[in-house]
């Protein structure tokens, strides 16, 4: 598919080269994944993902019905509520841990946007999340905030592909893998409107 047959292009731009440069030496560092699924104790997105199924699981639930089971999953949404939700406490403990960044999940596979956009209301500052009046909601850019406020870089893992998208997990079509579930080039103006 068009999607797989795209090649790794090596960053050319001096300014981009000289970040990374930087970045390779800082060696430690905290990748944080965290987002309504961490309600269930499951790692990000992945057990929606009918390819990932087996090491990934939940053990209770309604799993017998696969549909089901993403439906309870996109309803965390509306029970996720961390009121506890600390920031400026984690970026100290990475910083009197030594780390020198974070990078810290902004929307995993599933499409739950930690952050406020215009694009979907599949996000924590929606109405239907009771988070999204704290003042702390914008998740994403409070956690940017302490921890650049301590020191520390930056950096947010965004993925390109988005399962709660209509353009690229299309309900007519069964999702099999982690890629798109229908065939781009069949259905051109579908990916354009998920790219776009």
């Amino acid at each position: 598919s068009a999607q797989e047959e795209e090649k790794y292009v090596p960053e050319t731009d001096p300014l981009v080269m000289e970040k990374l440069e930087q970045w390779q030496d800082m060696k430690f560092g905290l990748l944080m994944h965290w987002g309504a699924y961490s309600q269930w104790g499951i790692v990000e997105s992945w057990s929606i993902c009918p390819e990932d199924y087996g090491w990934c699981e939940r053990k209770s639930g309604r799993f017998e019905n696969y549909f089901e089971y993403v439906q309870d999953y996109e309803n965390l949404k509306s029970t996720f509520n961390p009121v506890r939700f600390d920031p400026d406490r984690w970026a100290k403990a990475a910083s009197d841990a030594g780390m020198k960044y974070v990078v810290f999940t902004t929307k995993h596979h599933d499409g739950f946007c930690m952050f406020d956009s215009k694009f979907t209301d599949y996000k924590i500052t929606d109405p239907g999340c009771p988070f999204h009046d704290n003042p702390k909601s914008n998740i994403t850019k409070a956690v940017f905030n302490s921890f650049r406020n301590n020191g520390l870089w930056t950096g947010a893992y965004f993925s390109k592909p988005d399962w709660h998208c209509d353009n690229y997990w299309d309900p007519y079509f069964p999702p099999m893998d982690r890629n798109v579930n229908y065939d781009p080039e069949a259905h051109p103006e579908k990916w354009k409107k998920y790219v776009q």
